[in-house]
């Protein structure tokens, strides 16, 4: 399994781009931050992105590689 963001908590790209994309409008719906005043409220959390755009953000991000492959 997976784990994105520096706590691990979400568990897939679809998770944590629903949450960059959402987190302002439904914040009891997340894990409170470690440090409020840390959180970027400027230029994420209430991106008004649709089901389909988010989706096309993880297709795209799948699509990208290094060329690493694991053993």
């Amino acid at each position: 399994m997976k784990a994105y963001g520096h706590n691990g908590y979400f568990k897939s790209l679809k998770e944590i781009v629903r949450f960059y994309n959402r987190r302002d409008g439904k914040p009891a719906a997340w894990p409170p931050p470690e440090v409020g005043k840390n959180v970027n409220t400027a230029e994420l959390g209430d991106l008004r992105l649709t089901d389909r755009e988010e989706d096309a953000i993880v297709a795209f991000m799948k699509a990208l590689t290094d060329g690493y492959l694991p053993r």
